[in-house]
């Protein structure tokens, strides 16, 4: 039963961004679910009934994360060819963007009787407030960008493992949030309204992109000659 409850667990947990998968989870921990169900079953069947309904359970509850495992594992391949599956994760990496900037941050659960006193707008908490709030959504918006420049990095080393790498990578018009190169391939997900600064090599060995936040103006930027993400 653990056995099968943590491959649901592992395949419902896979990587995305921006609402679009980034990668997959795959175990053989479901396929081990399976075998020790059905093999308690068997040494169960005229003994426990508690021993062959958890022996059930493991096996079933192991078919189905092996079966959301390939899912997921389908779902990133068909991505990379630009088709975008549903994707099954309960925790996303980031949150969609939406068209007006937002704030992001940690919210914590407050009890319905609870009241917020009100912070005069004025006032030094008000100031000291409202320039932690800022430093948060930028910081947020810093890390999103990352998470973008990542995927993307990743996304072309795969498309392209050889090199030639695409002439143009620009934002999708009908899909302002994605990234696209320009033979149509989705590179990455992307907060709406980010600008992209894309550049390659004259003899296509190399590439570079960089990532403008639409709200903050923070940056990101990847390099093939480099290897790494960082801030600017």
């Amino acid at each position: 039963m653990l056995l099968g409850a943590v491959s649901v667990a592992i395949a419902l947990f896979e990587p995305q961004h921006g609402g679009v998968q980034s990668g997959f989870l795959v175990s053989t921990i479901g396929v081990t679910a399976i075998v020790s169900g059905v093999h308690a079953v068997r040494r169960a069947r005229w003994g426990s009934a508690t021993a062959r309904a958890f022996g059930r359970g493991g096996a079933i509850l192991g078919a189905v994360g092996s079966a959301l495992m390939l899912y997921a594992l389908l779902a990133f391949g068909l991505g990379t060819a630009g088709v975008v599956l549903p994707p099954l994760s309960l925790s996303p990496l980031v949150a969609p963007a939406t068209d007006a900037p937002t704030s992001i941050g940690v919210a914590e659960a407050l009890p319905s009787s609870a009241a917020v006193p009100a912070v005069p707008q004025g006032s030094d908490e008000a100031a000291t407030t409202d320039t932690t709030n800022g430093a948060a959504a930028t910081t947020a918006e810093r890390t999103a960008l990352m998470q973008s420049a990542g995927s993307m990095a990743y996304a072309v080393g795969q498309r392209y493992p050889q090199g030639a790498y695409p002439a143009e990578m620009t934002i999708d018009p009908a899909v302002p949030t994605v990234v696209r190169t320009s033979d149509g391939f989705a590179a990455a997900s992307v907060p709406a309204g980010t600008r992209v600064l894309y550049s390659v090599a004259t003899d296509g060995s190399s590439w570079s992109v960089t990532l403008i936040g639409p709200a903050h103006g923070t940056v990101a930027t990847y390099s093939s000659a480099v290897g790494i993400v960082q801030a600017g």
